[in-house]
């Protein structure tokens, strides 16, 4: 999807207005529960801030570092988010719905003694996904040095209260760090997918996987995914979205069926790569461009077969 089209779906109302409207849509009960938690949310991501302008990372920043598993209001405070986010996307007010990035962070301990972050499981990612982090990396340390000196500018402009530049920047600075930490972290705990055992007629993470729209006499190309690398615009696609679980484990000629607020529906897999074919292909260091061209090939052949047997 382009920016054009983007902006052209999504109405610009900022994190405020967006608050006001939300609560004033909620039962009185309800609004008792959320009002707290909701409106500290919006005090931190600050109530000017556009909700088109929100994007799940920062979401789940906020998650991450808020949501604790010993505050006894844990639960209560992920609910009210979701629903929040919930509401932004049924309003069009942002593209997708963030309250899928809300979730406690996980702590573990025994009791008396001070609590210790669980270990987390690795990470299966491809080797573009990975590949992917590592140049986002780089990308971030190299702009940390230039908003430092525009931190230490803005500062010699005088009174900071009043200061936007300032402010700004500090908050460019904070959300930069974040995000590296967080691909730091995911760095440590990917895994390269390992497609070694698996049956080869199985659609697995990192497989392309061709299907049609059963009712649509449409084709598409999607490559299965993590949630960290999935791409809508690449056509790549997660195993814990709706279409991806049910893709995940498919063979070619399998239908699934994916319930959507449309209606079901009803996809075919016709043609299917594992990550070793597609390696053997490419080479370890190919690219997922590459691959969609070839996707691409595929879809424009499929189409002219068809075009030729109705006519």
């Amino acid at each position: 999807m382009t920016n054009e089209s983007q902006s052209a779906t999504v109405t610009q109302v900022t994190l405020g207005e967006a608050l006001h409207e939300y609560l004033q849509s909620l039962k009185p009960a309800q609004r008792h529960d959320y009002e707290h938690y909701v409106r500290k949310y919006v005090e931190h991501a600050d109530p000017q801030t556009l909700c088109s302008s929100l994007s799940g990372s920062r979401v789940e920043s906020y998650s991450e570092s808020q949501i604790r598993s010993s505050d006894p209001n844990a639960q209560k405070r992920v609910e009210a988010l979701k629903a929040r986010f919930q509401f932004l996307k049924k309003k069009s007010y942002c593209n997708s719905n963030f309250g899928i990035n809300v979730r406690v962070r996980r702590t573990g301990g025994r009791a008396g003694s001070a609590a210790v972050r669980v270990e987390e499981a690795p990470i299966e990612m491809t080797a573009d996904g990975i590949d992917a982090l590592k140049r986002e990396l780089s990308e971030i340390e190299s702009k940390v040095p230039d908003l430092v000196k525009a931190i230490q500018h803005a500062r010699s402009d005088g009174d900071l209260r009043e200061n936007a530049p300032y402010h700004a920047a500090r908050e460019a600075l904070a959300f930069t760090n974040d995000r590296k930490q967080r691909i730091e972290t995911s760095l440590k705990r990917a895994v390269l997918v390992d497609a070694s055992g698996r049956d080869e007629g199985l659609a697995a993470l990192g497989s392309m996987v061709t299907v049609t729209h059963v009712g649509r006499n449409r084709q598409e190309t999607y490559q299965l995914v993590s949630s960290r690398e999935a791409n809508a615009r690449e056509r790549r696609i997660s195993v814990e979205s709706p279409v991806g679980q049910k893709l995940l484990g498919s063979r070619v000629g399998d239908e699934v069926e994916v319930e959507a607020p449309q209606g079901t529906m009803r996809y075919r897999a016709i043609a299917g790569e594992t990550m070793r074919e597609v390696k053997k292909a490419m080479g370890l260091s190919g690219t997922f461009n590459r691959i969609a061209r070839k996707a691409e090939e595929r879809q424009k052949k499929l189409a002219r077969q068809s075009a030729t047997r109705t006519a």
